[in-house]
């Protein structure tokens, strides 16, 4: 079920990559492709409603982030699957991509690396949105604290964590309406999580998130025109890290996505396009900053 893409190869192995062409006639010369960045345990797959959704004068690129997806998943031994790897990973895929600059929307995990990648490599972006970006330490349910202990948690995530979880979990904490986690959106996830190292790779990135920190220098250091996107039911990355953040990041905007839990571009792709699309065709305004 994964979109049509090709894999690129990198330092961190192959990552997939998908692109969707801008219509014929309705490219704008000032306006560089968009590239998609996904949230923790998804894939560019969670994009296909927002994909058909975004306007067709600008090419889309998606990826699966190293660990995820389609993507390699190498051992933690040799690829760090933390926010500056991955923001160095982006750096080096959009060199290869022969990319000048794009403009990056990333998602929870995606939305951090975005920022990370904003702050570290800003000559590659023109404008960022991110929407509920992981960046900041996160509220932990017991059972998430249990998992960050050295050693248990490590085993009980290779070990223990069924599917039946992994859909309880999307249920309680990510969505606010159930109607996306479908057997199929399941499945999808389940057996992506399983591959050779699936599960390795995904607890590295757990313990990234889960043990952010609030002093985060490269939050200060963004310097591009950002929009931070933020559901207002959000139970994993709450609207109150959102309001930081917008006070932090200098000429940060916040907006709002009403009624809607965790993944806004699964529950409510079309009022998410319809907030960011806006943002990102102000491109004179992005070569001005």
């Amino acid at each position: 079920m994964s979109l049509p893409g090709r894999f690129v190869d990198t330092t961190a192995g192959r990552v997939f990559v998908t692109s969707r062409p801008a219509k014929a006639g309705t490219a704008t010369a000032k306006a560089p492709p968009v590239l998609l960045l996904h949230g923790f345990m998804l894939s560019h797959w969670a994009w296909r409603e927002v994909l058909q959704l975004l306007p067709e004068d600008r090419e889309i690129w998606t990826l699966d982030l190293t660990g995820f997806g389609e993507s390699d998943r190498p051992d933690p031994s040799s690829f760090a699957y933390d926010l500056p790897a991955y923001a160095a990973l982006v750096d080096e895929l959009l060199g290869r991509l022969g990319a000048e600059t794009v403009d990056l929307v990333g998602h929870s995990l995606g939305g951090a690396v975005a920022l990370t990648v904003a702050a570290r490599f800003p000559k590659r972006i023109g404008r960022v949105v991110a929407m509920s970006p992981a960046i900041l330490p996160l509220p932990l349910p017991p059972e998430g604290k249990i998992l960050l202990t050295p050693g248990v948690g490590q085993f009980l995530w290779k070990t223990f964590v069924t599917k039946d979880q992994m859909r309880r979990m999307m249920l309680r904490d990510h969505f606010r309406d159930p109607a996306p986690v479908t057997e199929a959106f399941v499945d999808y996830y389940w057996e992506r999580f399983n591959r050779a190292g699936g599960r390795e790779a995904s607890y590295a990135v757990l313990r990234t998130l889960g043990t952010a920190r609030a002093d985060n220098p490269d939050i200060e250091a963004v310097a591009l025109p950002t929009l931070l996107v933020f559901p207002d039911e959000d139970r994993v990355v709450p609207l109150a890290l959102g309001r930081e953040l917008a006070r932090r990041i200098p000429g940060a905007r916040l907006e709002i996505v009403p009624a809607c839990g965790h993944n806004a571009q699964l529950e409510r792709p079309l009022e998410l396009v319809r907030i960011f699309t806006p943002f990102l065709e102000r491109h004179d305004v992005a070569s001005a900053a």
